[in-house]
């Protein structure tokens, strides 16, 4: 038998024909390509890192596929022991960051945590011609621009910011310093959040003072937000939400002269130039900007003021309730979902007598819920950045008796001369019937009848009042004062006509 020798791409078994042997056949082109970008980027990183460790400095590098804009987080050492400072870095490389000024990292979508984030970010870039490391703190950059109202979308670096062996004493001590602020801010917002009983956000403003009594008062300001609010210890730490139209730092009519009132509350002249301040330097604040995410409707806010406003609806018009309740009565006699949910409310025998006898304060959670189902209609919500008074308009059940002139429209002024059948009252005691006197602009006095008295919907914590049937209502201030005319009774007693 003859032997033939195996070919190379052919072999011979017992079992069948011959089959084709593997072979591996290698294309050019075929292996994984190192994106151009990673070496500079490597490079950069390597630099950064071999800096701080030849200083002894600890680095704990981030890995790729959980880079969400950090590169490093850097623990600094001082005297070979560990301290607790922390600093995230976000580390560039390459000729492609260089600007004519500097450089300059973008920011992209990585603002918010940069500005917002519990430990501050600095950026760090590689310049591979010089071999130099230039770094920047883009949290202290971004919060800086925010305060100005400007929105960044680099990090931009100075040419003289250049970090080596030389500089990173200065370096470190600088950012050491940097964080010690920062963190010290963080701990000082959330004792006063406890103190005061809320929760402060990451970009709320919050400023603190202590009046000459000890008390503690604290200024808010939700970044987006169009109005700020005071806590103040003495108010059990009710919050008092307002704006420009509800702060009067030198007085209003009613109040003595000079007397600074917040909405319902009375300032000191120290108290009142402090609050004037915070709320000048957060105006920025209140005007949110494109990039801004958005902000959610405060509920707190929007519960405060529905009840802060009822208050003084029960306070102005006594009878309103009764009329709203009268109101309620003709809607359900059509609106069946709405009879149920009365009649629900209403089921309830300790806040039913509740609502209909005590004042706002004395009152129940369920109470207050079942007088607020009689007297709200609907609140209508706008914009978190609008001011509060146009951000929640209620739609009150029992109607306003007429529409309103405002303050502008004022012709003359109350007259407050005094005699023996007359009594000074505050705007918001006035009652249909009764006879108050008023100066006109060249100061003649005359009687005037009083039609109607209602809360201002046009400007809310105001009073309303109509005069002698006209078809327009004047605006006061709840302790502007009048002088009312009053008649004896049988008994010799006094009372108002």
């Amino acid at each position: 038998m003859s032997h033939q020798p195996l070919s190379s791409d052919r072999a011979q078994t017992s079992r069948g024909p011959s089959v084709r042997s593997p072979r591996t056949v290698i294309r050019r082109g075929s292996l994984p390509k190192v994106p151009d970008a990673r070496r500079p980027s490597r490079a950069a990183v390597n630099a950064l890192r071999a800096l701080l460790e030849r200083h002894n400095h600890i680095v704990q590098e981030v890995d790729g596929q959980n880079d969400f804009g950090e590169d490093q987080h850097v623990t600094f050492t001082e005297d070979g022991k560990v301290t607790g400072d922390l600093v995230k870095i976000q580390i560039k490389g390459g000729r492609s960051w260089r600007r004519a000024d500097g450089y300059a990292v973008p920011i992209g979508d990585h603002g918010g945590t940069w500005a917002d984030g519990n430990i501050p970010v600095l950026c760090v870039v590689h310049d591979p011609d010089t071999d130099g490391l230039y770094w920047s703190n883009a949290t202290k950059q971004l919060l800086s621009a925010r305060r100005g109202g400007e929105v960044l979308k680099t990090i931009t670096i100075r040419p003289g910011q250049k970090l080596d062996d030389k500089s990173i004493v200065d370096f470190v001590a600088e950012i050491r310093g940097y964080l010690s602020r920062y963190r010290g801010n963080r701990i000082i917002q959330s004792q006063l959040g406890e103190m005061a009983g809320v929760e402060f956000g990451p970009s709320d403003i919050v400023q603190h003072h202590v009046n000459v009594f000890g008390e503690d008062l604290i200024f808010w300001q939700r970044r987006g937000e169009g109005f700020a609010t005071l806590l103040h210890s003495d108010l059990d730490w009710y919050p008092e939400h307002f704006g420009p139209e509800h702060f009067h730092p030198n007085g209003r009519p009613g109040l003595l002269p000079g007397m600074p009132v917040l909405a319902g509350t009375i300032l000191s002249t120290a108290e009142a130039q402090w609050l004037a301040a915070c709320f000048d330097a957060a105006q920025w604040a209140r005007n949110p900007t494109v990039d801004d995410p958005p902000l959610d409707t405060n509920i707190d806010a929007h519960d405060n003021y529905v009840a802060r406003r009822i208050e003084q609806h029960l306070w102005i018009e006594p009878d309103t309730l009764t009329r709203s309740i009268q109101e309620l009565r003709t809607e359900t006699a059509t609106d069946h979902d709405l009879a149920t949910i009365a009649a629900e409310l209403e089921a309830d025998a300790q806040a039913h007598p509740e609502a209909l006898s005590k004042p706002w304060r004395e009152m129940s959670d369920k109470a207050r819920r079942l007088v607020t189902f009689y007297l709200v209609k609907e609140v209508q919500v706008g914009s978190p950045a609008l001011p509060i008074d146009e951000q929640f308009r209620i739609v009150w059940r029992g109607p306003r008796p007429a529409a309103e002139y405002g303050f502008s429209a004022r012709v003359g002024q109350p007259s407050t001369h005094m005699s023996s059948h007359r009594e000074r009252v505050s705007a918001f005691k006035l009652r249909p019937g009764d006879r108050i006197y008023w100066l006109s602009r060249h100061g003649n006095e005359r009687g005037r009848n009083v039609s109607a008295v209602w809360d201002s919907e046009e400007t809310p914590g105001t009073v309303c009042v109509l005069f002698d049937q006209l078809m327009l209502g004047d605006t006061f201030w709840p302790e502007e004062l009048f002088v009312r005319q009053v008649s004896t009774n049988g008994d010799g007693t006094a009372s108002p006509r």
